[in-house]
């Protein structure tokens, strides 16, 4: 994304300038301090401002500038950008100029659009404690300047800084005497027995990014998936949830292949590849065909079959279609099994995302499949609501199935 432009005016007038860095000087020295408040400026005399504030006040007395055009344009930007809010005296001398006593007062939303005008970062305040345990550890680290430059937050059950470090620094012990494991074991061995703290978001790629190399040794754990395999495919429907892959399944459809994937959103982009996915089958099948399917679901076929997608009608299901087509690039949603649950939302049925504890699913825009991003995605923005895939009945599944060549 570009970086906003500065507006020709303000990058012109003087006084702008000048008080835009004064804020940010002063926004600065709160963040390294530790303490943000707001910023007020009162216009005056220049001689008898703060040392700091006296280059920006100046050009209202330089002869060289009209310092009502100034005002004008300062009240222009506190106006149309609203960067100031401003307060006029509540006496003003006869004579003085219109910007004389005038009091200004920041406004804090504006903070990140004038860093972006002036091309001025915000700062990182570092805790001492956090530099002071980091340079400890340190040596024990493959790269420890992956670490945020601001450090990181001290996680819940943590005593402080010099223990959340002790535990990332075991990683590297960890991996360097073993012959491979996978995260969740790894997460387990240094992180107080919890094997889904590297789960969280960041922390495996912080991982990743404190030791490069021996993070090589990790193992991939392997996706467990179920599969239903008639005895010859001509398409396969992934299915989100147990209840509804069981109920396809007992439709025992003739050339439909099934899996359920039970969400393996966070693997898609490896499914694919050889070793990663392990099937165990639901039903009798011959040796032939299970080899061929599995040629298939590693992309060494010779024909590549239609492939769909059936889950919630929700934006995590969204986002698992959205993860599949990185695998499976022309995968659409799967329109038999969506059809009755999109005109159940439509016609007041579904849920609200608290009812379900789903109010944290993040908005998906586009999935990349037609159906899915002209139809699904705009009727949860419209409706608001959300609709699992469970709440299809075996009547309306057969009813559309029977549509299509299932």
């Amino acid at each position: 994304m570009m970086a906003r432009r500065i507006p020709d005016l303000a990058a012109a007038n003087p006084v702008i300038m000048g008080l835009l860095e004064y804020v940010l000087d002063k926004r600065d020295d709160q963040i390294l301090s530790g303490e943000e408040k707001s910023i007020a400026i009162t216009l005056g005399s220049p001689k008898s401002a703060p040392r700091a504030l006296r280059a920006a006040l100046t050009p209202f007395t330089d002869p060289a500038y009209d310092d009502c055009e100034l005002w004008d344009e300062l009240v222009w930007l506190s106006r149309d950008y609203r960067c100031f809010k401003i307060k006029e005296p509540a006496r003003r001398p006869s004579g003085s100029a219109p910007w004389q006593g005038v009091r200004l007062f920041f406004e804090d939303s504006c903070e990140a659009m004038i860093r972006e005008w002036l091309d001025r970062p915000r700062p990182h305040r570092v805790d001492p404690e956090w530099q002071a345990a980091l340079t400890r550890f340190a040596t024990r680290f493959e790269n420890p300047e992956a670490f945020p430059p601001g450090g990181l937050e001290l996680d819940a059950g943590f005593d402080g800084y010099e223990q959340l470090l002790a535990c990332w620094a075991r990683l590297g012990e960890e991996l360097a005497h073993s012959g491979g494991m996978s995260w969740r074991q790894l997460s387990a061995r240094c992180f107080f027995g919890d094997s889904k703290y590297l789960d969280a978001d960041g922390h495996q790629a912080l991982a990743r990014a404190l030791f490069p190399e021996l993070c090589e040794r990790v193992q991939e754990r392997p996706l467990l998936m179920h599969l239903y395999l008639p005895s010859q495919s001509e398409r396969v429907v992934m299915v989100e949830n147990q209840d509804s892959f069981l109920m396809l399944a007992d439709c025992q459809p003739k050339a439909t292949a099934l899996v359920y994937i039970e969400g393996y959103r966070g693997g898609a982009a490896r499914v694919r590849l050889p070793g990663v996915a392990r099937f165990s089958t639901l039903n009798d099948i011959a040796e032939p065909a299970r080899r061929e399917f599995i040629r298939w679901w590693q992309g060494q076929a010779e024909q590549e079959l239609p492939a769909y997608f059936w889950g919630d009608l929700d934006y995590e299901g969204m986002q698992i279609a959205a993860a599949l087509r990185r695998s499976f690039t022309s995968l659409d949603c799967w329109r038999p099994g969506y059809a009755p649950m999109l005109e159940r939302l439509c016609s007041g049925g579904g849920h609200r995302p608290l009812q379900a504890k789903k109010n944290r699913q993040r908005a998906i825009e586009s999935t990349g499949c037609d159906y899915a991003d002209t139809e699904l995605i705009p009727a949860l923005w419209h409706t608001g609501c959300y609709v699992d895939q469970e709440s299809v009945t075996p009547e309306e599944l057969h009813a559309a199935a029977a549509k299509v060549d299932f």
